[in-house]
């Protein structure tokens, strides 16, 4: 941490590059889950395996996050970098320093991100081999690196997120689990093609987006109830 903090006084222009990508749904969950999708068309023959560990993947994925964001509220509380006081943090020029309260609140172990997308990277992985690479790749070099670049993350955080996000689609591809759901979503899909489709495709966005909308929601729901 200490040796990225030397680069974050040399260039706005790039702090604030990071920071866009960082943030961007664009460069984070719509070009993986745009992949996801393209298996999906790609391989539409009954015969083939990939819509399987398609809709495995979103149940592990979510699964993922799930237990990282448990994690995150029940465990230890770990302040982020940017927050911690053991580190000599520098400022990034160019960039406000961080307002969400909720960057300060929230522990940063395990890193949901890092959940998220290594274990949609897998199921990638599990469909094609060179793509998933190329996904891995992508993940660490945009998604996990910008974030403990910006202090949002130490690298530790990144690495448990990441191995519970692969072990979570794992587990969830494994002929025994997909045996438990996969006759019934495929009697759906056969029935309803077009609602099944449109369902998973709205799920999708979600999950790709890091369930902003729902999270949204649930923190409105909860200032109607009194504490």
């Amino acid at each position: 941490m200490n040796w990225l903090s030397q680069f974050t006084t040399m260039s706005a222009p790039f702090n604030q590059i990071v920071h866009y990508i960082s943030g961007s749904n664009l460069f984070k969950g719509l070009p993986i889950m745009g992949i996801l999708w393209y298996f999906w068309f790609r391989d539409a023959d009954p015969k083939s395996n990939s819509r399987r560990i398609v809709i495995a993947t979103l149940l592990g994925c979510v699964a993922a996050v799930l237990i990282a964001r448990l994690a995150n509220n029940l465990g230890p509380y770990q302040p982020r970098p940017f927050a911690s006081s053991a580190l000599s943090y520098h400022a990034h020029i160019g960039l406000p320093a961080p307002e969400s309260q909720a960057l300060y609140i929230w522990s940063s172990f395990p890193s949901d991100h890092a959940a998220l997308f290594f274990s949609l990277a897998t199921g990638i992985y599990l469909i094609s081999r060179s793509a998933g690479l190329l996904v891995y790749l992508y993940v660490l070099l945009f998604i996990a690196l910008p974030r403990v670049y910006l202090g949002l993350h130490y690298p530790t955080d990144i690495i448990a997120g990441g191995i519970l996000g692969i072990a979570c689609v794992a587990l969830s591809s494994r002929s025994s689990v997909i045996a438990l759901y996969d006759k019934h979503s495929s009697m759906l899909l056969a029935k309803y093609p077009a609602a099944f489709q449109t369902a998973l495709f709205i799920i999708s966005v979600e999950i790709g987006t890091l369930f902003g909308d729902i999270r949204l929601l649930l923190e409105g729901i909860v200032k109607y109830f009194p504490r």
